[in-house]
């Protein structure tokens, strides 16, 4: 499934048929739809971006060398969020962040870490490599944005509503995590 159907599918469910129709026909679209298109990509990338670094984190791994101890974490593969834990000959070592860069007392090291992944565009396929998310689950959130964006604060609610109790839901049948999702402790 393409971004562009997710966010068809969510227009959808926030009553803007119209809106759909128009991005899924041919013709040319006109202004106000591309605002709206425009509007829902961003709540589109927004509802991935707080999956990842809130609820289901995505791992990686880098095998990264190291300029005098140091190196920029926009230069690792993918955007870092938190740093898990750094390797010297598969052991342990002590590193730390500051301003941007990671050090490390190594030349080169293996770089266990949770990242966010990159902002997709609207013909891209939707992918998101924790098994659990759905297209349903971000289309919840997209919905829930939308009208806390429109001031809608009941609409919002209700849609914040279903979307985290899909999370919940998500996050039950899942292995227990060892930190506790953010605003949830409430």
């Amino acid at each position: 499934m393409t971004v562009k159907e997710i966010i068809c599918q969510a227009l959808r469910l926030v009553g803007r048929d119209d809106a759909a129709d128009e991005i899924i026909g041919s013709a040319e679209l006109s202004a106000e739809v591309v605002r709206i298109k425009n509007a829902f990509l961003t709540y589109f990338n927004s509802v991935l971006d707080e999956l990842s670094r809130g609820y289901f984190p995505l791992s990686a791994q880098d095998n990264i060398i190291f300029s005098y101890g140091k190196k920029q974490l926009s230069a690792f593969s993918r955007r870092v969020v938190r740093i898990n834990k750094v390797l010297v000959d598969n052991k342990a070592v002590e590193w730390h962040i500051s301003a941007g860069y990671l050090y490390v007392d190594a030349e080169e090291a293996t770089v266990f870490y949770e990242y966010a992944p990159d902002p997709l565009k609207e013909n891209d396929a939707f992918f998101y490599p924790e098994f659990a998310v759905s297209e349903r689950l971000v289309q919840y959130g997209m919905a829930a944005e939308h009208y806390l964006v429109c001031g809608c604060a009941e609409e919002s609610r209700l849609w914040e509503e279903r979307y985290r109790d899909e999370i919940e839901a998500l996050i039950a049948r899942c292995t227990i995590k060892p930190r506790i999702p953010p605003r949830r402790w409430i």
